[in-house]
């Protein structure tokens, strides 16, 4: 069986190339908080600024089954606040809203959006909204029986699937081999259902640092810095414009 496919996006032309190369799943992840707003954690990402994100990919991407992330502000909201933010994320145009940890709060507010028709997907291990609970250091989760009681516990909810984020390879099959719903890993190894990175990451435009886990597939942020020092190195000779730039 093949492997299933995911990427984050968060712009226009982003989600029209990702549509374009045939892939799954589209994640509209509050990663964009980190990697596209410069914000130090995920929990300063605002629910306006990932429904903006959300619909601009939405066009890009308008046939390929797009995710939303319910970024923290949301899930600070309780019960009924986190719900009606959900919903936007729906009205939005995403296929699936990815909801992180399996706590009591969080299971309750999956089985309130799959009663009521919409397909949640789940995050466990390493979860960035809950940053402050663990140290960068040790982001690694490795209580096996801990991330299988939260792995079967959200499949009983209704999730569609899980994302697994800095698990242990072993307790990554474990979990796949022991719940009916697909599993997307990173930073989890080979054993999951499918896989997900950071666009940003695997294109190499946001470079100041690099997870053991991800592969560099580009070198963009060199080749913006390349190209806009040639822009700048031009403009300033007076090369560019040159006369195939001029109009007539």
């Amino acid at each position: 069986m093949s492997k299933l496919t995911m990427l984050t996006a968060y712009d226009f032309n982003t989600a029209r190339a990702l549509e374009q190369s045939g892939l799954d799943y589209i994640l509209v992840g509050d990663s964009l908080a980190n990697v596209f707003l410069g914000y130090k954690t995920t929990q300063e990402v605002s629910l306006d600024e990932m429904l903006m994100c959300t619909r601009a990919v939405k066009r890009g991407a308008p046939n390929t089954k797009i995710i939303g992330d319910l970024p923290y502000v949301s899930v600070s909201k309780g019960l009924t606040g986190a719900y009606e933010d959900s919903l936007k994320f729906f009205e939005a145009g995403i296929y699936a809203l990815k909801i992180e940890n399996a706590e009591a709060e969080s299971l309750e507010l999956i089985s309130k959006l799959v009663n009521a028709g919409y397909k949640v997907l789940g995050h466990i291990g390493y979860t960035p909204q809950s940053v402050e609970k663990f140290s960068i250091q040790n982001k690694l989760i490795t209580d096996a029986e801990l991330l299988l009681s939260e792995a079967k516990a959200l499949e009983k909810s209704g999730v569609i699937g899980l994302v697994l984020e800095m698990v242990p390879e072993a307790i990554a099959k474990l979990i796949t081999d022991s719940i009916r719903v697909f599993t997307i890993g990173i930073g989890a190894g080979s054993h999951t259902t499918g896989q997900v990175l950071v666009t940003d990451d695997l294109l190499g435009r946001f470079n100041l640092f690099k997870p053991k886990f991800v592969k560099r597939y580009s070198y963009q942020y060199e080749d913006m810095l390349n190209a806009f020092k040639a822009y700048v190195s031009e403009v300033k000779s007076a090369q560019f414009p040159a006369l195939e730039q001029v109009l007539a």
